[in-house]
């Protein structure tokens, strides 16, 4: 989106923002003008942020606030996430987790869940791969309803589940900067499906700006109306996979998740063993 909140009238993209939030907008830039008086112009040139203002559109449109998320995630120069925030704004109280690994910083206000569910994987509310299916009867876990990736980075934190796994897309890199951050603080981690399968690897998707998708694996995943460029393109039904990067969005992420909090880290072993017996039947669906 393009937001202007330089000169009024204020506008994102091609809607104009109401005269009655202006005076908030106003008073907000000041706070942030006061807080780059503080931080050296010369620091951090080489970071790249990305930022979900709200994560969990749907929720919030739904009456679901407590599931919605600002995510803020800050990225070295390389792409890795480096430090972030994870922040509900409609819980009560207010719950939120933040953190930076290089700097042994975690701070935070979770929702510990009484009893912890270790042998919890949390599923999307959509329709879940045969892979993902097979994985949590091989491994023996529960099912958990979730919904919005920072919610979901969140319940690991809070325990209410053990893994949060799954093949298929629908989900882009502002979605993964911060929780991959925090996760990583915390001692977990949220890292690409691939590596993990090949040799065990925790590779995280790579959050740096690029008009072309850092992590795109030509032959790997296949076209949906998610992930795609052109979405007059898309032909509904069709199961294509692409070779050109060019078809697909700069910041769709199309290689899946393994991710855990510190906790279940020594469970990676048996989660990637029960994948490998999980593929002879049903290979992972990365789209």
């Amino acid at each position: 989106s393009v937001i202007n909140i330089l000169e009024k009238p204020y506008t994102v993209d091609d809607l104009t923002v109401p005269d009655e939030f202006n005076s908030i907008i106003a008073a907000t830039l000041k706070e942030i003008d006061q807080l780059s008086a503080r931080i050296d112009p010369n620091l951090y040139k080489t970071m790249t942020v990305f930022v979900d203002p709200i994560d969990g559109t749907r929720e919030f449109a739904t009456a679901q606030g407590e599931y919605v998320t600002i995510l803020i995630g800050y990225n070295d120069a390389v792409g890795h996430p480096a430090a972030g925030i994870m922040y509900r704004p409609l819980t009560s109280p207010v719950t939120w987790a933040a953190g930076a690994a290089s700097e042994e910083v975690v701070m935070g206000l979770l929702d510990y869940a009484d009893p912890p569910v270790p042998n919890g994987m949390l599923i999307t509310d959509g329709q879940v791969s045969p892979f993902i299916v097979d994985l949590i009867d091989e491994l023996g876990y529960e099912r958990v309803s979730s919904v919005a990736s920072g919610n979901r980075a969140m319940m690991l934190l809070e325990g209410k589940g053990g893994a949060y796994i799954r093949d298929t897309g629908g989900f882009a890199k502002w979605d993964t900067s911060a929780p991959t951050a925090v996760l990583e603080a915390y001692g977990g981690t949220m890292s690409k499906l691939p590596p993990f399968l090949d040799d065990a690897s925790l590779v995280g998707y790579t959050h740096l700006k690029s008009e072309k998708n850092l992590d795109f694996v030509p032959g790997q995943s296949t076209l949906t109306l998610s992930n795609i460029a052109d979405k007059a393109a898309f032909v509904k039904g069709s199961e294509i996979t692409t070779t050109d990067v060019s078809s697909v969005k700069a910041y769709s992420c199309m290689q899946g998740l393994v991710a855990v909090d510190k906790a279940a880290m020594g469970d990676l072993v048996k989660i990637r063993k029960a994948m490998q017996v999980v593929m002879e039947e049903h290979a992972p669906t990365y789209t």
